[in-house]
């Protein structure tokens, strides 16, 4: 073989190992580079704009459907649970709340006499949680204590 066959032969095996390089290399940063080539732990795709709401068990984005970790949502499905009604004839009004606690008020149907309540609601381990509904007198003490509820939602509205 002459010392030109070597030179073509070693430049065509240079250049289709570059070229096949170049494929393999190509095709390993289009497929991580590509928006929803990325996942997190609950399957919701960062790059699509997806984040994971624990409140409804899915992801979801935020500009789209809110996540319904807020207080007035989930003390109303709460109260709608337990006292056998549909979402919407429970009608849930914080007046105040913190990222922890939450009071107001809730009626039920259309309102009216003895249709409607107050509610104090805890969120621990990312859930809430209601803790006193109805229209008695509130153990203030149990409250502080137990729960932990700050003066500033308790007062003046329901303790003293």
């Amino acid at each position: 073989m002459t010392k030109q066959a070597e030179i073509v032969i070693a430049v065509l095996i240079i250049a289709v190992l570059g070229a096949v390089g170049f494929v393999v290399f190509r095709n390993n940063a289009v497929t991580n580079d590509l928006v929803g080539g990325d996942k997190d732990a609950h399957g919701c795709i960062g790059s699509a704009g997806y984040s994971w709401c624990e409140a409804k068990d899915k992801c979801l984005r935020v500009w789209e459907e809110k996540c319904d970790n807020d207080a007035e949502l989930e003390v109303q499905r709460i109260l709608a649970n337990k006292y056998h009604k549909a979402l919407s004839d429970v009608s849930v009004t914080v007046t105040k709340s913190d990222s922890s606690y939450a009071a107001g008020g809730v009626m039920f149907g259309q309102g009216g006499p003895g249709e409607g309540g107050i509610f104090l609601a805890v969120k621990t381990g990312g859930k809430w949680e209601v803790v006193y509904d109805g229209n008695g007198s509130i153990d203030c003490n149990k409250m502080r204590q137990q729960y932990r509820f700050p003066d500033e939602i308790l007062k003046p509205e329901f303790c003293d």
